[in-house]
């Protein structure tokens, strides 16, 4: 779950700004959380006393009693990784924000191309390295790439073999291959592909994987699997 807090004291750019927000992120497809504050000192409750945290935050400079500025201090006493996207009607305050890294500045009112893209490079940076977003039927399930163990291909369906289950994806393992890291998963049969990270054992005919798992390995495939696998050993 993709966890946004937006923090902006006027209701007519809470409410637009929202919606935009909200709007980008169902056609990213990317499962979300908005939470809106309407003052620093709410945001700051429940950010200090509920303990609540959040992947990127869209924060209002000039507010009544704590500024933006003030709220991204004392968020950064405790939270070095969130993304903080400033929203402004005003640039005098662009270079305080490398103080508290800041990602960027929008200027009101927001463009949605602009916000689009840096939600987009944000999602992206945190988690594609560690995360897949599968379309599963009519959902979306972010998956975990390290627990990918192999890819099978089923009928026109994908199998996908997690630790402790199995599901089911609906497309080509070509074309499903080239939205994952290639530097994790190996074709290594015309029906299998292998997450390199979670073998254990390799023979000329065989990968055996973490869960015990026997993936066939082709003779067209072998040296490249075989490479990939000395490559995992020595990163390890």
């Amino acid at each position: 779950m993709y966890e946004i807090a937006l923090c902006e004291d006027e209701e007519v750019f809470s409410e637009a700004q929202e919606k935009m927000t909200r709007e980008i992120l169902e056609k990213l497809n990317i499962e979300h959380r908005v939470t809106v504050f309407d003052s620093g000192e709410k945001f700051l409750a429940a950010f200090s006393k509920e303990r609540k945290r959040y992947d990127l935050i869209l924060l209002d400079i000039l507010m009544d009693k704590m500024s933006g500025m003030e709220l991204a201090r004392a968020i950064r006493e405790s939270d070095k990784e969130a993304v903080i996207i400033f929203i402004t009607s005003s640039r005098e305050h662009v270079f305080e924000g490398y103080d508290v890294n800041a990602f960027h500045y929008l200027v009101k009112p927001v463009d949605a191309a602009t916000l689009e893209q840096l939600i987009k490079k944000a999602y992206k940076d945190k988690f594609q390295n560690n995360f897949f977003v599968f379309k599963l039927g009519a959902q979306n399930q972010r998956i975990l790439i390290k627990d990918i163990i192999a890819l099978e291909t089923v009928g026109r369906q994908v199998e996908i073999t997690l630790p402790t289950k199995t599901l089911r994806y609906s497309g080509k393992l070509t074309e499903l291959l080239d939205e994952l890291p290639r530097n994790c998963f190996i074709r290594c049969h015309q029906a299998f592909a292998v997450n390199i990270g979670n073998v254990q054992e390799l023979s000329r005919s065989s990968a055996i994987a973490v869960n015990g798992k026997i993936i066939p390995i082709s003779r067209a495939y072998l040296q490249n699997v075989r490479t990939a696998f000395l490559m995992s050993m020595h990163e390890a």
